[in-house]
């Protein structure tokens, strides 16, 4: 899937990826191809992104943030 992270003021990751584990209010949230579409409430703690390269994860930590979850990509606005 697609996945672009953005702050306020720059967009901080853009890449393909094959799980994303996102932080939420009723614990983390693992994000696959093909998830059903929803939007996702973020709260502080750590964002993980795995490659689809098999490349080292990417790690962010939030305070919080919304995610647009679609089958093929996922959009992330937080604030660190």
């Amino acid at each position: 899937m697609d996945v672009a992270i953005h702050t306020m003021s720059q967009k901080v990751y853009e890449g393909r990826a094959r799980e994303v584990i996102l932080p939420g209010e009723d614990g983390d949230l693992s994000v696959l191809d093909f998830h059903q579409p929803c939007v996702y409430s973020l709260t502080r703690g750590r964002i993980t992104v795995i490659p689809a390269d098999r490349g080292a994860a990417y790690g962010l930590e939030i305070t919080r943030g919304i995610a647009n979850i679609r089958p093929d990509a996922l959009t992330l606005l937080v604030e660190p």
